[in-house]
């Protein structure tokens, strides 16, 4: 399993409420993303870093989206450059259906 965290620094004139805005207008275009398995969208506590953090069954499938989709969107609406970082996630405890997954 690969994770992917991104974040971007939140526009001075975009608020919280703007970002979870955003955040569900966006939220349906990771739906049926072949091999994406989980997104979550981040938000810092002062609402001024936003992000995302993305549980990949497939690495090539990963970089893939995220420099073809991901990334223009946030420049696209945002106008700024995220950080993309890509990790390796050999176990993953799921608390939801009790099990630890060795990837």
């Amino acid at each position: 399993m690969i994770t992917v965290i991104t974040r971007f620094a939140v526009p001075d004139k975009v608020n919280t409420s703007d970002m979870r805005g955003a955040f569900a207008q966006v939220a349906p275009a990771f739906r049926n993303v072949p091999h994406l398995l989980r997104k979550l969208f981040l938000l810092s506590p002062d609402g001024r870093t936003a992000g995302g953090v993305y549980l990949w069954e497939d690495e090539a499938a990963a970089r893939t989206f995220m420099q073809q989709r991901v990334a223009p969107m946030i420049r696209d609406n945002f106008r700024v450059e995220p950080t993309i970082e890509f990790f390796d996630s050999p176990v993953i405890v799921e608390n939801v259906a009790p099990d630890t997954v060795l990837a």
